[in-house]
């Protein structure tokens, strides 16, 4: 029968509850981008301008931000020095010197998402009219920082060492014991100090969690420094860089609070190894272990894509839940690929199989814990950062989380066939086969998640808007074209029952509600005197959905109003 303890029954019942959190109001950004800019892209200004001003739809961090605005021969016009406005923190701006000359120029930028990945690209403009008007020069460009091999690959090896980590506090903790019971209840080895409790092997996997672990964390920094500044790994290292980083950067912040944490963890598995002591306490020390390696979970959660949410909280809580729960399943794997075949080797080989299969079953109630929670935050990320089916074919972020996904579902196929075993007394070289292959998995399953964290969601699909509503005897028409972050073209016709143009209209105002809370309300007045449809272009200054109210006067004072539901895409 299967067994499942009472602490892994309560974390199954909480964690099943974990897709509630879909009913969140929510939508995620991917890497900043720039929804708005003065002067704006390929204008052409009659004065020169005093300075530059680059708005973006999230607030930025301050570190490794710049502009640099150059004319034709490449000299530069501004200050030097860009900042963020005091008053609204995606604004980043400069000065410019007096008296900026006619001709094109380029505005270079550069800039720092809250969610740790750089973002770049070049505004071009001109200063006075002539022959040369800007042509192929003036395209605006913008990106993010293209991931590096090194950044995806210290990020595995963290997801790695905090397995192993984990899982082996774990298993020695609430998986062991219970087997131990087990064997005492049928009266099997009963000496003081059986060989499957000390798990050969076991501190070295132990250790070699905790130092991958601390060597990931300290070389972060450095690299993911030179990558926010745009400059080599070697300045990386240097110590402006690193200031600059540790002060400014939320991804700094983090490093220090980890450094921290694992300075403590090093003593806390120093005493919960200690055999002078008592049971009691190393069983202490293991579970303040196994919190401080939560923590460091939990901190990793807050730099990337979650802690760059709308709504930050639900997707933290999500992104730790699922790293801890990869974490256990796959640590404790490890555990029992690496330390059971050796674990008591004087046994016979008919006990050493009843050995593993014990260590299956226990572990399958666990298993089922983590498997839930798996599944439940998964589900939630993946409608939080691909807010659109069709963007899991046509985009890179989607792709490889239908390539995780996949790897997942293997994963849980040959979960089955152990839990299987361990009923049904399987062969036990088949099982550790089973096992083996298990482990390789995971491994593949951690390197497309680090993968993740290094690409960006991007925002749904922009799909032009455009619906009729008929109020007292009136038809009014509303479209929105592209209809993404960013310049839209509203366009707004009136007409009466017959089809035809009403004539006359005073006045029409647009009022637009966010679903955020958060958000600030927009109203547009749109030009009468030009025949209908009435256009004008307004900025939209974020994604998600929005209550439009159209408010139209006639020529007799009559009101016409209509409601509509748009919902806004991310900026092409």
């Amino acid at each position: 029968m299967l067994y499942l303890s009472r602490p892994a029954r309560v974390a199954c019942l909480l964690l099943l509850c974990l897709p509630l959190l879909i009913l969140f109001p929510h939508s995620s950004w991917a890497h900043a981008f720039v929804i708005e800019s003065s002067p704006t892209e390929n204008q052409v200004l009659d004065e020169s301008p005093s300075q530059v001003t680059i708005t973006f739809n999230e607030d930025l961090q301050s570190a490794f931000m710049s502009i640099k605005v150059t004319d034709e021969t490449g000299k530069r016009v501004d200050t030097g020095k860009a900042q963020l406005d005091p008053n609204h923190k995606a604004t980043m701006e400069i000065q410019l010197i007096p008296e900026v000359k006619n001709g094109i120029y380029s505005v270079n930028w550069r800039a720092l998402s809250a969610d740790g990945h750089p973002v770049n690209g070049v505004i071009p403009f001109q200063v006075g009219s002539g022959s040369n008007a800007p042509t192929h020069q003036a395209i605006a460009s913008e990106s993010s920082g293209t991931s590096r091999i090194d950044l995806i690959a210290v990020r595995w090896f963290l997801y790695i060492g905090l397995s192993l980590l984990f899982g082996a506090i774990c298993f020695r903790l609430f998986i062991l014991p219970s087997i131990s019971q087990d064997k005492n209840r049928s009266e099997q080895h009963q000496q003081n100090q059986r060989p499957f409790d000390t798990l050969p092997r076991w501190t070295k996997l132990l250790w070699s969690g905790y130092g991958i672990t601390s060597a990931a964390i300290l070389i972060s920094l450095p690299l993911q420094a030179s990558w926010d500044a745009g400059v080599s790994i070697r300045e990386g290292f240097s110590l402006p860089i690193l200031g600059e980083a540790l002060q400014f950067t939320g991804a700094g912040q983090i490093w220090f609070i980890q450094m921290i944490l694992v300075l403590l963890l090093s003593v806390t598995l120093i005493y919960a190894l200690d055999y002078s002591i008592s049971d009691r306490q190393r069983r202490l020390w293991g579970y303040s272990s196994a919190l401080l390696t939560l923590c460091l979970m939990l901190s990793k959660a807050f730099v990337g894509h979650p802690a760059a949410a709308t709504h930050p909280a639900p997707a933290i809580a999500a992104d730790f839940v699922h790293l801890a729960a990869a974490a256990f399943w796959i640590g404790s794997l490890a555990v029992m690929v690496v330390c059971l075949p050796v674990a008591g080797a004087e046994l016979p080989v008919s006990e050493r199989a009843t050995l593993r299969q014990a260590a299956l079953r226990r572990f399958a109630g666990w298993g089922i814990a983590m498997v839930a929670a798996l599944l439940a935050t998964g589900i939630y990320e993946a409608v939080l950062y691909i807010p659109a089916p069709s963007m899991l074919l046509n985009t890179s972020y989607g792709l490889v989380l239908l390539g995780k996904a996949a790897l997942l579902l293997v994963m849980l196929a040959f979960a089955a066939s152990q839990f299987r075993s361990a009923r049904q007394a399987a062969p036990s070289k088949r099982a550790a086969r089973g096992l083996r292959a298990e482990v390789s998995v995971g491994l593949l399953v951690m390197l497309l998640t680090a993968v993740l964290t290094h690409l960006s969601p991007g925002q749904a699909p922009a799909v032009p808007f455009e619906e009729t509503r008929t109020t007292g005897g009136y038809n009014v028409t509303l479209s929105v074209s592209p209809n993404t972050v960013g310049s839209n073209e509203f366009k707004v016709s009136v007409q009466d029952s017959k089809g035809a143009a009403v004539s006359g209209i005073q006045q029409v105002t647009l009022t637009l509600t966010p679903a955020d809370p958060d958000q600030d309300q927009q109203e547009f007045v749109l030009p009468v005197k030009q025949q209908q449809p009435f256009h004008s272009q307004e900025l939209m200054t974020s994604e998600g959905t929005w209550a439009v109210k159209v408010h139209a006067l006639t020529a007799s004072l009559d009101a016409v109003d209509a409601e509509f539901t748009l919902h806004v895409g991310g900026k092409k």
